[in-house]
């Protein structure tokens, strides 16, 4: 292990490999009755949530270890990890958990969370009953 690679895994260990936690996708902004449906079948299930970062992206997060996380935080596959977590920061000054602020601008964690955000921007977005 070079320094470099000691230098990030002190600073998974600090802030406990919240990036070896979670999946997150990004989803399409909602702008119909459906999508704001699909959004609160989402939040109704146990370890997902749904966030608008700063740039507006809507992101679908499932709260869930890698297979591979160690107690200690550490990768019991680290050498044959994918690319995506090789390519992930490390540095306190990239790592949006390390860094100063929230990754997010909007989060909501359940259904009723989001429903209260349509209603204060006045979005009709209850299906009505026949």
């Amino acid at each position: 292990m070079t320094k470099k690679d000691k230098s990030g895994l002190d600073d998974c260990i600090k802030c406990k490999a919240k990036c070896c936690r979670y999946v997150a996708l990004d989803i399409d902004k909602p702008t119909c009755k459906r999508d704001y449906d699909n959004i609160r079948w989402y939040l109704m299930h146990d370890n997902i949530q749904v966030f608008i970062d700063d740039e507006g992206t809507w992101t679908l997060e499932f709260i869930t270890n890698c297979q591979n996380l160690l107690p200690d935080y550490r990768c019991s596959n680290y050498a044959k990890r994918p690319k995506i977590c090789r390519d992930y920061p490390n540095q306190e000054s990239s790592c949006e958990y390390l860094g100063s602020g929230l990754h997010y601008k909007k989060l909501f964690k359940k259904p009723q969370d989001f429903e209260r955000y349509l209603t204060q921007r006045g979005i009709d977005w209850k299906w009505k009953r026949k």
